[in-house]
């Protein structure tokens, strides 16, 4: 858990607050208390857990997409543009080897 709350806050600029609760961790992003805007939650069950790096591919939002190497994750497809309109796109694997995206429109 620490592992990955200390990359996602080094990728993101962010802090991420850690709970427990009935036995399970928890590191909260933080709310912009923005409508329409999807916060996140890692979560650590124990063997009830693991990576997903062949499930779902989840992109999320960023303004700077470089920061996935010195935060201890590897890129998997290099920042490329999608189009003019709609920016660029980079997958990685996370601290915990989950498939990431990455979405910046610069």
């Amino acid at each position: 858990m620490n592992r990955a709350k200390i990359f996602y806050e080094k990728v993101f600029y962010i802090e991420i607050l850690l709970q427990k609760m009935d036995g399970i961790e928890m590191g909260w992003f933080p709310n912009k208390n923005e409508q329409g805007t999807a916060t996140g939650t890692l979560i650590y069950a124990g063997e009830n857990y693991g990576s997903s790096k062949d499930g779902v591919l989840i992109y999320f939002s960023c303004d700077e997409i470089s920061r996935v190497e010195d935060a201890g994750g590897k890129i998997v497809s290099a920042k490329k543009q999608i189009s003019e309109n709609h920016g660029y796109m980079a997958h990685f694997m996370d601290s915990e080897v989950n498939r990431i995206a990455l979405h910046s429109l610069k």
